[in-house]
């Protein structure tokens, strides 16, 4: 981990963050909620990140 991304979680945490996006989910009596954040300066779409987890899981 480098310095630069040591500091910026660190200031992550110091600082809450609004969630990008909030899913809930209700399995067998139990509701789970998950918050979900973008990285704004990523350059892979949502798209490219499913496909990556797909070949993932065909490798297995």
């Amino acid at each position: 981990m480098t310095e630069k991304q040591e500091a910026q979680t660190k200031d992550e945490r110091a600082t809450p963050q609004k969630p990008d996006a909030i899913l809930t989910k209700k399995i067998r009596g139990k509701t789970f909620v998950s918050e979900i954040y973008f990285d704004k300066e990523s350059k892979d779409t949502f798209q490219d990140k499913l496909l990556k987890v797909v070949q993932a899981e065909r490798k297995e």
